[in-house]
């Protein structure tokens, strides 16, 4: 069965009517047809008249009066009649209705002042306050003629309300179809209540079909009761699903691109895939085209693709501009692109699955230079995120193209898959891609045995992880790694803790098929030793035994808080009571050892090439407050079936407190460099608290802090406020100090400032904002702000963006109704 996608709604802007005329003036619309029907043949002059006949019947008032009659498909239909008197001509078959008219058909009816019915023909002529409902939408009119068998018929001065779309179309004369397609002569369509609506679209004729499109001809935008623009042929769209049609656009000015514009036009190829291309026309770099395929062709199945490629005018920068002055590249290439795409699906036999990521880009700054546009990285990300709940790789980092096909077990499963790393950082005037030792996996098999008991009786469990691939680069060593790590694991479990022991191998054999010096940054044996000479990496295999032991329990205790216990009445719904707090205190206690297998001779493909040896202790504990909390809530009663006040008991976590820290024992016994690096055995000190102050507001806070330099040597700490009647806001800040020590060594500092602000409204006005500080650097590294205005009707979106490669200003139109 097709999947299905929510709703994008379109948008056919003021700035982009004349340009869609030309694209599709004078073309048929597609759809139905129109059949004729007749013009009313009463004037208001004779409206009341009443009828040449004879011995006509008074009957006063009636209620329900039945009038069945048979369809153009010979069913038999029933209409009936209320009003406040009732007068039939029998012989010329003609009835009188006045006051309070209604005729009603299941959810459908019409209401009058007046109503003459002629029974020969079925048809019935409404004068005065005329009101029509059919489905959800409402049609006023001050007379109207209706054929009861079809429905078909006309109105004068009329409008129509249509209740999805939220949409009013009124004209001077209306011809009512077959179906639900009106024709109005003299229209006005708009999406604003009120007489004089904010803004409407006007034309000498319109077709409509209702859950569909409006076709205008001789058609203006009009804002209040001011033409702006005008265009011989226009489309509205009066439905609430998908529709093919412009969404909004983007336009503004930057320091690097100058007056830009970017169109999107969405088109929605069926009820499960649709298509988005979009120009964006940039005054100092050209025009970039991108297109976007997303497709749901069954419930476990999604695709997403999207390309951008432009002919970039700017060909070369400077290694000292803007923000790139510091890493020493160019960029000479014009062809610039990205593609990126993602594919998620099941196989005929629904335990293989398939998945496929492709993510190439054309040099190294196309990432950051359009980071935010409607084209660029961000917008990506979660699309991505939202469609797969996986995402790209950030900015900086090689961009990551792979497929992966598995098949799972109860206890097992397998995967077949290829990766490729691209590193955007060569070509284009650097270094030149016959240089690139980045390693790709082309391609690689995986199995793994998940943990379980070797006999059911016996409480010893083992589980392994296989892994055989051809690691390729184009300069340095290549060849295959064949890697088994099988992991047997002794959980023991008593009322007073835990304690699981574990042992495993790592073994790995090499298939070197060509050779080179080790030089990768990442290789351990280069860290420890300055000295240039190191060997060829030829050496075909390694075993690394690895043993661990790790305790735990938990003490807790529960305070009653002494709370008078919430009565479930309708006057409580909405209100809550804390009762008790569980304290709960979780001791850990955790060896392992890694024994010290010289590896120098190793092929190096990843940090798994270099497992550095280890003898270490780690000890935590955690302080947990758990809340226990009832409320009142509607809920129904399975018997009558009606909303009644219960009480409801949730739990939550009030306070989360972890304080943690090492000791290296290889490092209390190093005697290597110890006139440079002093031995600092134990560990920083991690602590981690998450605390819940209030239904709004929480605080959470990393820092560790080193015993031998007595400073915090990292700490990220954040403050949430969320009110959902006025908004959120955030403060974070994250500081790095700089630390050269024999286990560890970084050279810079970090300080680091995040704000993300969002109010919910504040009147017609609402805010969203963000800023980044560099306080290391001394720079803004990113300020966002959006103001934006919300009438009934339309939106404004100011949006202005500092960073530190460029400046851009943003607005944005939305006319509900046209799109959003």
């Amino acid at each position: 069965m097709p999947g299905h996608f929510t709703a994008r709604s379109c948008l056919l802007p003021v700035t982009t009517v004349l340009l869609l005329a030309l694209l599709v003036a004078g073309r048929p619309f597609p759809g139905f047809a129109l059949p004729q029907t007749p013009e009313p043949e009463t004037g208001e002059e004779n409206a009341y008249a009443t009828p040449d006949a004879d011995a006509p019947y008074f009957l006063g008032p009636v209620s329900g009066r039945p009038l069945v009659m048979a369809t153009e498909d010979e069913r038999m239909v029933r209409w009936d009649l209320t009003a406040d008197s009732l007068t039939m001509f029998s012989n010329i078959e003609i009835m009188e209705a006045k006051g309070n008219v209604i005729l009603t058909r299941g959810d459908e009816y019409l209401k009058a002042d007046f109503a003459r019915y002629y029974m020969a023909t079925n048809w019935v002529f409404l004068k005065g306050n005329v009101v029509v409902r059919s489905r959800q939408d409402e049609i006023l009119a001050e007379e109207a003629e209706f054929d009861l068998r079809s429905r078909t018929g006309w109105l004068r001065q009329g409008r129509i309300f249509m209740s999805g779309p939220h949409t009013y179309v009124s004209g001077d004369h209306i011809i009512k179809h077959w179906g639900d397609v009106y024709t109005f002569k003299n229209a006005t369509i708009t999406t604003c209540d009120g007489d004089v609506p904010a803004w409407s679209m006007t034309a000498a004729e319109a077709v409509v079909e209702i859950d569909g499109y409006a076709r205008l001809t001789r058609s203006s935008f009009q804002v209040r009761d001011t033409p702006v623009a005008f265009t011989p042929f226009f489309v509205f769209p009066v439905k609430t699903q998908r529709q093919t049609g412009l969404l909004r656009p983007d336009f503004g000015r930057s320091s690097t691109k100058g007056v830009f514009y970017n169109q999107p036009f969405f088109w929605a190829i069926n009820e499960s895939s649709d298509l988005t291309a979009n120009a964006y026309l940039m005054e100092k770099r050209g025009v970039m085209h991108g297109l976007e395929y997303r497709a749901k062709p069954a419930v476990d199945a999604t695709v997403w693709f999207r390309s951008d490629w432009m002919w970039d005018r700017e060909r070369k920068r400077s290694p000292y501009d803007g923000e790139y002055r510091r890493d020493g590249l160019v960029r000479e290439n014009y062809d610039r692109y990205w593609l990126r795409g993602m594919i998620d699906a099941r196989l005929p036999d629904p335990a293989w699955r398939f998945k496929a990521d492709l993510d190439y880009v054309s040099d190294q700054y196309f990432l950051s230079e359009f980071k935010n546009d409607f084209s660029g990285f961000e917008r990506s990300r979660r699309e991505l995120n939202s469609f797969f709940s996986r995402s790209l790789q950030e900015r900086d980092l090689k961009r990551q193209s792979a497929f992966l096909l598995t098949r799972d077990w109860e206890r097992a499963s397998i995967a077949f898959s290829s990766i490729y790393l691209q590193n955007q950082y060569l070509g284009n005037g650097n270094q030149p891609h016959s240089s690139d030792e980045t390693v790709q996996r082309l391609p690689q098999f995986d199995a793994f045995l998940y943990r379980g008991r070797i006999v059911p009786a016996l409480p010893l469990e083992i589980d392994t992880s296989l892994q055989t691939a051809h690691m390729y680069r184009r300069s340095g060593t290549s060849g295959a790694r064949h890697e088994i790590v099988p992991t047997l694991t002794l959980p023991v479990n008593t009322r007073y803790g835990s304690i699981i022991a574990d042992a495993g191998l790592t073994q790995t054999l090499y298939g070197t098929e060509r050779t080179a010096r080790s030089r990768d940054p990442h290789d351990i044996s280069i860290i420890l030793d300055d000295n240039k000479n190191r060997p060829r990496q030829t050496r075909a295999s390694r075993t690394v035994p690895e043993v661990g032991i790790a305790g735990f329990t938990e003490f807790a205790r529960i305070f009653d808080l002494g709370a008078k216990p919430l009565t479930e009445t309708k006057a409580n719904v909405g209100q809550s009571r804390w009762l008790a707090l569980r304290h709960s205190i979780q001791p850990r206690l955790e060896f392992r050892h890694r024994a010290n297998i010289d590896q120098e001779r190793n092929p190096y493909y990843s940090t798994e090439d270099r497992l550095a040896p280890r003898t270490e202790l780690v000890y935590s504990i955690t302080n947990v407050l758990t809340g226990k909390r009832d409320h009142v809530v509607m809920v129904k009663d399975p018997v009558s079936e009606e909303m009644v006040p219960a009480l409801s008991t949730s739990y939550r976590d009030v306070l989360s407190l972890r304080l943690e820290q090492a000791y290296d024992h290889r490092e209390a016994s190093r005697n290597h460099e110890r006139d440079t690096y002093p031995r600092r055995p134990f560990g920083d000190v991690f602590s981690d608290l998450t605390a819940h102050l209030t239904d709004h507001v929480w605080v959470s806070t990393r820092n560790t802090w080193s015993p031998y330099k007595n400073e915090l040597t990292r700490h990220q700490s954040g403050v949430g406020l969320n009110v959902p009647k006025y908004g959120q806001l955030y403060v974070g800040y994250d500081m790095r100090t700089a630390i050269r020590e024999y286990t560890r060594r970084n050279d810079s500092r970090v300080s680091f400032l995040r704000v993300d602000a969002t109010t919910v409204s504040f009147g017609p006005w609402s805010l969203r904002a963000s800023y980044r500080q560099d306080y290391r650097n001394h720079r803004n590294r990113e300020t966002d702000v959006n103001l934006i205005y919300t009438h009934q009707c339309f939106q404004f979106i100011g949006r202005v963006s500092h960073q530190p490669q460029e400046s851009s200003y943003h607005l944005y139109i939305v006319l509900f109704g046209l799109g959003n």
